[in-house]
């Protein structure tokens, strides 16, 4: 795993993190077979070689919930998946999305939600 530049990320990468973490200092940014960005705090987002982003990991550290409503209001996220969480769950602490395929793992007060981009669950996994 290297450290690289900031300016090294996809342009598309860059864009999102200043979209949708421009409130968060950038603490170092790696390669591997992927893009890691790490934020001060130890919160995290990672890409794809394209720039496309795959997960945001708090790693301890809350997800602000109008994150996701503004990916979902971009069409980043489906509008169906954070419905979904707005409706199931009160006082949402979110933790972790992974994006796979058509569905996404999400971490939500202590449980792993799978949902897919139709906004149905498919799984609950408590922690």
């Amino acid at each position: 795993m290297d450290i690289i530049p900031y300016k090294k990320l996809p342009e598309k990468a860059r864009n999102f993190i200043e979209t949708y973490f421009s409130d968060y200092y950038v603490f170092k940014v790696t390669f591997s077979s992927s893009y890691s960005t790490v934020f001060k705090g130890g919160s995290s987002v990672n890409f794809n070689t394209k720039g496309e982003w795959n997960s945001i990991i708090g790693n301890g550290n809350e997800i602000v919930f109008n994150i996701i409503e503004k990916l979902a209001e971009d069409g980043i996220i489906e509008k169906e998946v954070t419905k979904t969480i707005k409706e199931k769950y009160n006082n949402i602490n979110i933790y972790r999305i992974l994006k796979k395929n058509n569905k996404y793992e999400i971490e939500i007060n202590g449980s792993i939600i799978i949902i897919d981009n139709k906004g149905s669950i498919i799984k609950i996994k408590n922690k």
